[in-house]
């Protein structure tokens, strides 16, 4: 028996039953041709559509991976190809997209990590779609960044502020130590060396050297233009850990 994961959506009415307009009675199932898939993150947009992201697995390497439905649960086939995406970011590497944020214009930034086994480390990896699914090539030239902080990197979450500057937060691992990491791009994908100078951050939150595990999982932007990171870290116990940086 082969068991293939795929796409799965579900829309439940405020009393908590199933929406029958939605797929077939509430529940939607997505499949990528001949590929293992999986969402981690959705978002609404204005016009109700629902974007999707996550991973699709041809069972050597990872791609992120998009799909989009119209309001009724149907794929929007003016995304992509028949309402799906895939994104490579270079051959034969793993690639999976943990969040996505939407922009005012209608473009998609999904934000996860690539890993190149060639490098034997893994990066922050961000890609930014057009409102049809096709990469946008003003962002870094062809839609796709990678970012390294000299370790193994991965980017849990994603926000966009209000010039347009995309912040993304996880985490940092090396052989001593896993800490919060964050990263602010500017609109067209190059990293934003007004944030820490270089465009990137990392935070530990116990210090002295001693081998803890400190990771990223949310971030939101304040008003002020502050930056909020929420995730867990460790001391003795895992608690729950919370970081706010200056823009």
């Amino acid at each position: 028996v082969i068991t293939r994961y795929e796409f799965a959506l579900a829309r439940y009415y405020p009393d908590g039953s199933l929406d029958t307009t939605f797929g077939n009675g509430g529940k939607v199932l997505t499949t990528f041709p001949d590929l293992q898939s999986g969402i981690y993150d959705i978002a609404v947009q204005a016009d109700g559509k629902i974007v999707a992201a996550g991973y699709a697995h041809d069972g050597s390497n990872y791609d992120f991976a998009l799909a989009r439905c119209q309001v009724n649960g149907t794929l929007d086939t003016g995304f992509g190809s028949s309402g799906l995406v895939r994104t490579d970011f270079t051959a034969g590497s793993f690639d999976v997209g943990y969040e996505l944020a939407l922009q005012a214009d209608g473009k998609i930034v999904v934000a996860g990590d690539h890993y190149n086994p060639s490098g034997n480390n893994y990066d922050f990896a961000l890609a930014r779609y057009n409102a049809n699914g096709s990469l946008d090539t003003s962002f870094s030239g062809d839609g796709k960044v990678t970012t390294n902080f000299g370790a193994d990197e991965t980017a849990y979450a994603v926000a966009i502020d209000t010039n347009g500057r995309i912040v993304v937060a996880g985490k940092m691992s090396d052989p001593n130590d896993t800490d919060f990491a964050l990263a602010r791009y500017t609109s067209n994908g190059s990293l934003d060396t007004r944030f820490d100078g270089d465009g990137r951050i990392t935070t530990d939150f116990n210090g002295g050297g001693t081998i803890r595990t400190d990771i990223a999982h949310a971030v939101l932007l304040q008003t002020d233009g502050k930056i909020v990171a929420a995730g867990w870290a460790t001391s003795v116990n895992s608690d729950a850990g919370l970081a706010r940086y200056l823009p």
